[in-house]
């Protein structure tokens, strides 16, 4: 398993448990639009404090099997206050392992560099925990704040998946980007 917290030049990075639910349920409800427009839709009750409740309860067991982490992006000047999140879905496959990437960034907090240097710091670390060196990342063709990110971490888009991902309950096109870490 990776580390429950680890730390950028600037910003803290922790797995949260369900204590932490109103921290995160707020980061979501102060950037529902902005995060809606390119991540899936959105289960029914997704905007309540039950729900990340039970959503960090899940990704702390996903954690401890090995299958799934998400670190909190968290500033030292305002320790209370979630400004992201960076997720890590770990696939064992006998074709290969591979992990796949999702981030976000409060949209008061964008165009700072924040991802880069969370991600930068992360993306080596789970590498060498998890012994994985493929990282994909799945776009949506319009996000291109997300496709400049990774294209500057090195990703480069592998194909399109058509129709692939349901985002404000319709059903688009996804490209996914591939980068292969040579830090094991």
């Amino acid at each position: 398993m990776g580390p429950l917290e680890t730390k950028t030049k600037h910003y803290i990075l922790r797995v949260l448990d369900e204590t932490k639910a109103k921290n995160v349920l707020d980061l979501y409800l102060r950037n529902r639009m902005p995060f809606e427009k390119f991540e899936p839709t959105r289960p029914d009750g997704f905007y309540t404090i039950d729900y990340h409740r039970a959503m960090l309860s899940r990704e702390r067991k996903a954690y401890e099997a090995g299958s799934f982490i998400r670190y909190y992006i968290i500033s030292p000047a305002n320790p209370n206050r979630i400004i992201g999140a960076v997720n890590f879905n770990l696939y064992r496959n006998p074709s290969g392992d591979y992990v796949e990437v999702g981030y976000k960034v409060d949209s008061l907090y964008q165009n700072q560099g924040i991802a880069y240097e969370v991600l930068s710091h992360l993306i080596p670390l789970v590498s060498s925990h998890y012994n994985i060196n493929q990282f994909d990342a799945r776009i949506h063709p319009e996000n291109y704040a997300s496709i400049r990110l990774a294209t500057k971490l090195g990703f480069k888009p592998l194909h399109l998946e058509p129709k692939s991902a349901n985002i404000l309950g319709q059903t688009v096109d996804i490209v996914r980007y591939g980068f292969t870490s040579h830090t094991q």
